[in-house]
């Protein structure tokens, strides 16, 4: 008894200490704030920032301070942490007219053109006569095509202050996008001329040259622009992109220079070091980061270009080193978690990096890149329906990557959601028009929606720039396919296998018609040869067991499947091919096997498991059945094909009627079209005696599949059950007509035996 009340004492003293050195939030907040507002002034951002986030911890909603955290982000160059900082600011100051005009620039460069307007709309009921407000306004109706409405509201910003040199160049910029050039050079003059000394008027002016292809007149400008301020850090940053545009970057570099020089603090420097790094002049940019590196405001942005330039040279124990300094000073940075990440991935640590991308998450829950990389790793471990949501809000995050659009659709499309394939690929290329692999995927994904003619612009303009690509033959192949030639489709494949032989794109599709084509032959000696050049390959071999297979040579297509297990037992494909070999041949064991090692691999991934459950079931191991396709639920609760057929077990046993009435409605958001599942719904809805609800998908099942007895029997008991005579009879002699069961058969006749009328 002693004992324990000396343990208490010493417990309740302990909890004690611990609530009284808790400082109040309230106090602990402001401190944070002073602190980094010290930072900030002696231009030491990094460790302003890991205050603010301080004081942000101690209260999220201390919107001041969410405002100066998102302007020290901006200082050390990583807007995308801006970004939603800005935001969340200007969601908490509501009438602080500096945030709402903040968030709104920012929403208006994500191209989220509806929030811009928004936030310009909030600053405008502060201050109806606030230029910046107007101009902001303006530029989003621009993004949302109301560009008459853009012009009006900038016309009214002129009209409130005439003199404003911003207003004109907004106007300007307008009408650019309205097409309305002749009338957009006067106006950016007329800018000039109210502003003969502002920077941003003549840059303006500068920049509509440079987009309307005038590269003389642009360069003229620009350089007029440095005559009247030399030094300023936007100019010379503007004459030094002019210059790499044009493939003049010898000349960009005093530039650089000046910006290195004129800019506050490190930033100027590193992009400096960029420039170099660009040029692979990387000495130069590792002398000038190596001491960055060693200013405070330079350490993390340093070391992160330094880590990336080791890893590029192979020196990952330097590149790891790297961003343990980082990490060791802000152990959130995002860059530096993504970075390290990214050489796990290297190093085949799947478990570490997960873990790292995991944190990154975690520390930037709105780093795009952070979302973007757990995409990939969550698509290395074959989960890709997790790793869609990833990248969907990668995507949502910074509409403007062309990366992240491009992971978007590329595994959008192995799911099959063709339409989100065709978005993602339609916005890389709209973001990046030279990505190649983004219009290969987009020809692909057109050709998947079934649109010949669309996918024919991207992959013709591919065919042309890059004829000896295999990748864009194969795609040409398939496009020649669907239009119906079948000899230009041939001369594509061909071309394709001149160039890499073991290419499989090619192979399938020429197999296929020789197939259709009768010419079983050709195709057997087609892919026997591809693997007899290269044995070793796991992919030939799954190819040469699809085609056994479909020849009917079960035992070539099972030692092919075997060969390819072990050249490569990480081969999904394989282990999902061998048991629909083995399910054909009622080998349902075996199958069962195959399709549970491949579960095994993938634990996570749905596709497997049920299979695993389908089979079950075909066994009539019921029980087993039912707790596989509940393992399926629990992995994914929207799983149609699980929640359809455990429901129907449910709705046959009699039980749980209710669940299994959840279930099918899940099936059915999901399978919207697919007669079984009405089937489903249906046959509940009459278990449950509820005849009127249940003729509508019952219904819907015999429309999609009108030659199946079940589907005729179900609606014919359902019209009995719910008293009209006429239509359950019609129904019930349709089933008898077909295929039934002897016990569905004598369920039949024993209901229109019952029929009256």
């Amino acid at each position: 008894m002693v004992r324990s009340k000396v343990f208490i004492a010493v417990l309740m003293g302990a909890l004690a200490l611990a609530t009284g050195c808790s400082k109040d939030p309230q106090v602990a907040k402001r401190e944070y704030e002073k602190s980094g507002d010290n930072y900030v002034a002696q231009k030491k951002y990094r460790e302003a920032i890991i205050e603010y986030r301080n004081a942000i911890a101690a209260d999220p909603r201390f919107g001041e301070v969410r405002l100066k955290l998102a302007d020290t982000y901006m200082q050390v160059g990583e807007p995308q942490n801006a970004y939603g900082e800005y935001v969340r600011a200007a969601d908490l100051l509501t009438t602080d007219i500096d945030a709402q005009l903040k968030a709104g620039r920012m929403l208006l460069l994500a191209q989220q053109f509806e929030d811009a307007k928004s936030r310009a709309d909030k600053a405008l009921a502060i201050d109806p006569r606030n230029i910046d407000a107007q101009i902001l306004k303006g530029s989003a109706m621009a993004g949302l095509r109301d560009l008459d409405g853009a012009i009006s509201q900038v016309e009214e910003a002129i009209r409130t202050d005439p003199s404003s040199g911003a207003s004109y160049t907004s106007l300007g910029t307008l009408q650019v996008a309205k097409g309305e050039h002749e009338a957009a050079e006067k106006t950016f003059k007329k800018a000039v001329e109210a502003a003969p000394t502002s920077v941003q008027a003549r840059l303006a002016l500068g920049t509509f040259y440079w987009a309307s292809n005038r590269p003389a007149e642009a360069e003229a400008t620009l350089k007029a622009t440095l005559a009247i301020a030399p030094r300023d850090i936007l100019a010379n940053r503007a004459l030094a992109a002019f210059y790499v545009s044009q493939k003049r970057p010898a000349e960009a570099e005093t530039h650089m220079k000046v910006l290195a020089e004129a800019t506050q603090g490190s930033s100027g420097r590193i992009s400096l070091a960029d420039y170099y790094a660009q040029l692979r002049r990387v000495p130069e940019a590792k002398a000038i980061l190596q001491d960055v590196a060693s200013k405070p405001d330079g350490l993390i942005p340093a070391n992160l270009r330094l880590a990336d330039i080791a890893s590029r040279a192979g020196d990952r124990k330097e590149a790891y080193r790297l961003l343990e300094t980082v990490l060791q000073k802000d152990p959130k940075q995002v860059e530096a978690l993504a970075a390290k990440a990214k050489l796990q991935i290297l190093d085949n640590k799947a478990e570490d990096a997960l873990a790292t991308v995991r944190a990154a998450v975690a520390a930037g829950p709105n780093s795009a890149l952070a979302h973007q990389l757990y995409g990939t790793i969550l698509l290395l471990r074959s989960q890709p329906e997790e790793a869609l949501v990833e990248y969907r809000e990668a995507v949502r995050l910074n509409p403007r990557s062309a990366e992240a659009n491009f992971d978007l659709g590329r595994v959008a499309l192995s799911l099959g959601k063709v339409d989100e394939a065709i978005q993602g690929a339609h916005s890389a290329v709209k973001l990046r028009p030279a990505y190649a692999d983004a219009q290969l995927l987009l020809g692909r994904a057109q050709l998947a929606k079934g649109n010949a003619s669309a996918a024919e612009a991207p992959l013709s303009t591919l065919n042309s720039a890059m004829p000896d690509r295999p990748l864009v033959q194969v795609e040409m192949g398939r496009l020649h396919l669907a239009k119906g030639n079948r000899s230009a489709a041939r001369a594509s494949f061909q071309a394709a296998l001149v160039k890499d032989p073991s290419q499989t794109g090619a192979l399938e599709a020429l197999t296929i018609m020789d197939l259709q084509d009768k010419k079983n032959g050709e195709a057997r000696a087609r892919v026997e040869a591809a693997v007899t050049a290269a044995p070793r390959n796991d992919r030939l071999q799954l190819l040469a067991g699809r085609t056994y297979a479909i020849l009917g040579d079960a035992a070539a297509a099972e030692r092919a499947y075997k060969q390819a297990l072990e050249l490569n037992p990480n081969n999904l494909r394989v282990y999902a091919a061998i048991g629909q070999l083995y399910a054909g041949l009622q080998r349902l064991p075996e199958a069962t096997q195959q399709f549970e090692k491949l579960a095994e691999l993938q634990p996570n991934a749905i596709g497997p498991h049920t299979a695993v459950a389908l089979l079950l079931q075909l066994q009539n191991r019921r029980e087993e059945a039912k707790a596989r396709y509940e393992k399926v639920l629990q992995l994914n609760p929207r799983a149609g094909v699980a929640a359809n057929n455990l429901a129907w077990m449910y709705a046959e046993d009699g039980a749980n009627l209710n669940v299994a009435l959840t279930l099918a409605q899940t099936a059915k958001a999901e399978l919207t079209d697919m007669p079984e599942v009405n089937d489903t719904l249906g046959w509940i809805y009459h278990k449950k005696g509820l005849p009127d609800l249940a003729i509508g998908p019952l219904r819907e099942s015999v429309a999609k599949d009108p030659n199946n007895a079940t589907y005729h029997l179900h609606l014919g008991l359902v019209y009995a059950s719910a008293g009209d005579a006429a239509k359950a009879r019609e129904s019930l002699e349709r089933a008898l007509t077909l295929k039934l069961s002897e016990a569905d058969a004598a369920e039949a006749k024993k209901a229109l035996a019952g029929l009256k009328g």
